[in-house]
């Protein structure tokens, strides 16, 4: 009997994580207005100093996160070895090709640490700035780079790229029942096992300082844990017998969106991490799932079948708030992410060039009817908003191959960096 009611609970949980799956105006509005001027951004001539490995590994990830950045033009040479903030002669023919910046890269070892060094020559001082970035193992050089692009990118006044130097945490899924929750920079070159052992999915950054996530572990009842990544303590903060899922956390870190089943298919909660309280905001006799903030914290978005299909709607964070319809193209919405008053959301539809069903990102605001579509080609799912709402990562697969994208809204342009060796389940950044 036990056995049953366990197989059950499983079955509940793993029926409710597949529906989360499957399921003119003001001119700063991004789902009109996505691009922003890029006219006069500065030359910058990226340039390493040597062919060592870990310093050619670190330029060649700093030209990357230039070119994603979207506020520079970016030229590279891979054959310079030369100290060419040495040579007047080569400054000086830098110059007459209309660069304004110079970036030379190095790097030295101090122990097991690697330093990676930035020298910097802007022609429109004639002076050279040079800053040292340190980590403590060799195989984290991507966030030398990144580091090294977030000042690059500052020191241009341009708009903040902060997440770029932060990390993206991710379930990783090994096996049956086993998954790993892993972190790893944005592009996934640097990864790390942080929890294994067990079913742990369903990761979320539980403050903006990324000291702490919350995930969910699934074994006879799904659990919801907070882990901090640097004590390693590992505090449980409720149970469920069906679907227990953090989807969302408040920009205070003091409430928190769940979806919960301890009893038939999955509703909405908000959780105060101070007082403890759980109040349930929906009660709907199908799936409400995938709930987020929106237009500051005063209301939330989620999924829900209550069309028979799934779809998205707005509710106030309230209970027993009025509820209202949100998302009216598409029969099949589902994964979302929201940044103020936009969402953005996962469509299932047939592919412009097959007829197969494939799943499409678009972008939508609560304040308007608009609707924009952002991908067009393979199965796109799982996007979520980076915290300046200025780019939205996604996971895509096309054929056998899976890779990670990074719409960056403000350029409207988008990358893509292929995954190997990994099967994501969902990830926050």
């Amino acid at each position: 009997m036990c056995k049953q009611k366990r197989v059950t609970h499983i079955l509940s949980f793993v029926f409710c994580f597949l529906f989360v799956w499957l399921v003119e105006l003001r001119a700063d509005d991004k789902t009109i207005m996505i691009t922003k001027q890029t006219d006069n951004i500065p030359n910058i001539q990226v340039i390493s100093s040597d062919s060592n490995d870990n310093t050619m590994s670190i330029y060649k990830m700093l030209v990357q996160d230039l070119k994603i950045i979207g506020h520079f033009n970016v030229y590279y040479d891979d054959t310079l070895r030369t100290d060419v903030l040495q040579n007047n002669l080569a400054i000086q023919e830098y110059g007459s090709r209309n660069m304004n910046l110079i970036a030379q890269v190095s790097h030295k070892k101090q122990g097991k640490t690697i330093v990676g060094i930035l020298n910097l020559y802007d022609f429109s001082t004639g002076k050279v700035t040079t800053t040292e970035y340190t980590q403590d193992e060799v195989e984290r050089y991507p966030f030398i780079a990144h580091s090294m692009a977030v000042y690059l990118n500052n020191y241009i006044k341009a708009d903040n790229i902060d997440w770029l130097n932060k990390y993206v945490i991710f379930s990783n899924y090994i096996s049956t029942g086993r998954s790993n929750i892993m972190i790893s920079d944005y592009t996934f070159t640097y990864k790390k096992t942080i929890i294994s052992n067990g079913l742990n999915m369903f990761p979320k950054w539980a403050n903006k300082e990324q000291s702490e996530f919350y995930y969910t572990l699934a074994t006879n009842e799904a659990t919801i844990y907070k882990y901090n990544l640097y004590s390693g303590k590992n505090e449980k903060i409720i149970s469920s017998q069906g679907m227990a899922v953090v989807s969302d956390v408040s920009g205070d870190s003091e409430r928190l969106l769940m979806s919960l089943a301890p009893i038939g298919l999955s509703d909405v909660y908000l959780y105060d991490t101070k007082s403890k309280k759980l109040t349930q905001l929906t009660k709907y006799s199908g799936i409400d799932v995938n709930a987020h903030f929106s237009n500051n914290d005063k209301s939330f978005i989620f999924v829900s079948d209550r069309l028979g299909y799934p779809n998205i709607f707005i509710q106030d964070l309230s209970e027993n708030g009025s509820v209202s319809q949100l998302i009216f193209q598409g029969r099949n919405n589902s994964t979302i992410s929201t940044f103020s008053h936009y969402v953005v959301y996962s469509s299932r539809e047939s592919d412009e060039d097959t007829g197969l069903n494939v799943f499409n990102l678009y972008l939508a605001s609560s304040q308007s009817d608009y609707v924009r579509r952002l991908s067009r080609k393979g199965t796109n799912r799982i996007p979520v908003f980076s915290k300046d709402g200025d780019s939205i990562m996604y996971l895509r697969q096309q054929g056998n191959e899976q890779a990670i994208g990074v719409i960056r809204l403000s350029i409207n342009k988008s990358f893509l960096f292929p995954l190997k060796n990994l099967k994501i389940q969902s990830f926050d950044w």
